[in-house]
Order: structure tokens, then sequence, then C-alpha cells
């Protein structure tokens, strides 16, 4: 039995909106609109320099059901790439490009394997006789919740078996429980590797079996901080290998600068710009939020906070950017509250420690026909530090207007 080797990818989100940004110049407009294809185009220039076997992606390659026709055919072009250098793609679709949605068809090239909307088993074969079952299923439509696990069923014959599934690991609770499955459920089928696409963080699920979330391409928002990419498999009778391989155009990044004497402009002022001086050493494009643990001086900093933004986000010049999209203030939340002498303050922070219904607030944007194509749906995590983001700046509003 010989080696196999291949790039494992998912939740690629080509073509994606970026979130909670404005005011950006024409020129940081037009590298983020790129980054996700650059990204890809990096999965694709890996493949081809490691000369891997074939390639897989877990999910999510288009971040809508209605795919455009540019991105499909960008998309195309890469896989003619890989073709050109005899090197198969294995292909699910997930929540965000399921297979219900409606488009245009752009016909993919024949090395392109897409699995359907039923489990099923795609074998691939090598010149050597070398063979690999690989399995999985798309999304026939947007939520798939039944435990699609169930479905796969090893087939013998093949040298290695691959599970491809996009889905959620029973558990975590700070993701939409898609297709759940448990780690038992994956040790059971007794596969060579599982890969998996759906959660957008990088995270070894488990050595024994292999199982593995990549995380996605380049991160799309403030929550998805951090070199994003893919990985490289080699699988080896017993052994297995898994390389990291960063792909991020642009890093979303968040760094906390503490306060330590009086609050004073000219002071913080030259700690930020030395953070900045820091990240564009590396040569690679950042969108950073600062956070500044404020102590007591949050009254003296909010006074010039909006203008500070602005007077870092003027000096960006050259090809490389550190963009600062924010700056927020830190304080310690219950000092606030056991300094109240307010009823009104003590109502805000009673409203928040009892709201429930997120959902109901946020139902008018999210069904808005336009807003609705740049939001994802929240996840508990996220609910819970806006809204403690929400009652922190109301209370700062009330103190500082007293």
């Amino acid at each position: 039995m010989s080696s196999v080797k291949f790039i494992h990818a998912a939740d690629l989100h080509l073509d994606s909106p970026y979130s909670g940004l404005k005011d950006l110049p024409p020129t940081i407009v037009k590298q983020l609109r790129e980054s996700p294809f650059k990204a890809f185009q990096k999965i694709i220039n890996e493949a081809i320099f490691h000369q891997v076997d074939f390639i897989v992606i877990s999910g999510d390659l288009f971040d809508g059901e209605n795919r455009s026709l540019r991105t499909q055919v960008r998309f195309r072009t890469e896989m003619e790439k890989l073709r050109q250098n005899q090197i198969p793609a294995y292909i699910i679709h997930g929540n965000h490009d399921h297979l219900s949605g409606t488009w245009i068809t752009v016909a993919p090239p024949d090395n392109v394997h897409v699995f359907s909307g039923q489990t099923e088993m795609k074998l691939f074969e090598r010149a050597d006789g070398t063979s690999v079952s690989l399995y999985g299923f798309s999304y026939p439509r947007r939520h798939v919740k039944e435990r699609m696990i169930e479905t796969y069923v090893k087939t013998e014959g093949a040298d290695y078996h691959i599970g491809l599934l996009h889905g959620n690991l029973e558990g975590n609770a700070d993701h939409s429980p898609y297709a759940p499955f448990s780690l038992k459920e994956l040790a059971d089928r007794d596969f060579d590797y599982w890969a998996l696409g759906h959660i957008h963080k990088h995270q070894i699920v488990s050595e024994d079996p292999l199982v593995i979330y990549p995380g996605n391409i380049q991160g799309r928002s403030r929550k998805e901080t951090g070199e994003k990419g893919c990985l490289l498999i080699e699988l080896n009778g017993d052994t297995r290998r898994h390389t990291f391989i960063g792909t991020s155009e642009v890093i979303w990044d968040r760094e906390t600068i503490k306060v330590t004497a009086g609050g004073e402009f000219d002071a913080i002022f030259k700690r930020c710009k030395a953070l900045i001086e820091q990240k564009w050493l590396d040569g690679r494009n950042h969108l950073l939020e600062i956070q500044l643990d404020a102590g007591g001086y949050a009254t003296e900093i909010t006074e010039y906070l909006e203008d500070l933004t602005r007077i870092l986000q003027d000096e960006v010049h050259g090809e490389s950017f550190v963009w600062v999209y924010k700056i927020k203030l830190i304080e310690d939340m219950h000092m606030i509250r056991s300094s109240e002498t307010s009823p009104f303050m003590a109502e805000i922070s009673q409203l928040a420690s009892e709201f429930e219904d997120m959902e109901a607030a946020l139902a008018p944007l999210y069904h808005h026909p336009i807003a609705r194509r740049f939001l994802d749906s929240m996840e508990p995590k996220e609910q819970k530090a806006l809204l403690n983001e929400a009652e922190s700046w109301l209370l700062n509003v009330f103190e500082a207007n007293k």
C-alpha cells in the first residue's frame, strides 16, 4: 500500500461581502473583494506545488445559494489549472451553497466530482493501483438537521477511506446544529480521515481517528480573527500527517492596550502607532480592532476616541495596510454596575440580564431584502457579546451626560 497526499479545504465563501467596516479607501475595498479569490488561488497553487493526488472541499464554496456567473467562472478557471496538472477535485455543497438554490449553471471541467444530495461514494484510483474511497453528500436544502452521519457506510476494497462532512460536532452549542454527529459515530465508521466543514475556526477534533476542521480560507468579519487556511494531509498505511497552510490575504486582528496613567491622547496615540508598526512589518494586510483597557479613564478617552480612530486611518499608505477599523473601550462592568445610583441605570442592567428574545429583535434586519445579504445568523456567544456591548454603551453614554 503506497501513500496518498491531498489538500483539504472548506468554507471558501467566494464573493462573500465583508461586514462591520465603513469609510474604507477604494484601494483597500478592492483588495478585500479580491481576498477570498486570492486565498483560493493559493490553495490551488499549493496543490500543484506539492503534487497532491487530489483535493477535497467540504462545503460552502459559494457564499449564497444564488451564486453569480462571475464567481462560478473564476472557480472553474482554478479547477482547469488542476485538470492541467491531472489533479481531481472532490466537492460537497453545504448550507450556504445548497443544491436547491437557483442559478445559471457553469459546468465544471471533468476532473471535478460533485457529490449529490444523497450520501454516496466516489472512487479515486491512481495509475499505480492505489485506491481511495471518498464518501459524502451535498446539502439538498439550506437546513439539514438530520443525523446524516448514519448514512455513511464503509465499502470494503479501497486502500483508504475518507469522509467529507459539512456539519456540527455534537455538544458545540456555538454553531448551528446542521448534520450533527458525535466523535464516536465518526470513529465507528473506521475511516482513515474525516474532512469536515462548517466551523470557520481551524480545529483538530481528534488524532485517532484523524478528524479536522480546516476552518475557512479567509476571515470575513471581526469574529474570524487570525490566520486562515487549508490542510495538507498525508496518509501512509497507519501513519497520518497533517500540515496547516495559511492562505489569508487579509488578517482580522484584535489587540489590547492597557491604559496605565491619565488617559492622555499623546501617550495612547504613540502606543497605537507602535502596535500598527509591529503589524505592518510582517508585510501582510491587517484589519485591526484596538481594545483600550481604560480603567478609570473612560470618560477622558471617550472625548477623543473617534478622532483617534480617524487619525490612525489617515496614516494608512502603501501596498500592504493595517487598517484600524475600530477602537473599543473595555471597562469592568461589575465596577460600573456596583457604582450605580440611578434607578434608570439599574433598570438597564436588569433588562440586559433578563433579555432573551434576540432573534425577534434582529428579525427586521434578517428579513430586509438588502440587509440580509450581508448578515450571517448569530451564534449564542455572539448574541451575548452584542448584548454586553450594547449595555456598556448605554451605561457609558448615561455616565458621560449626567
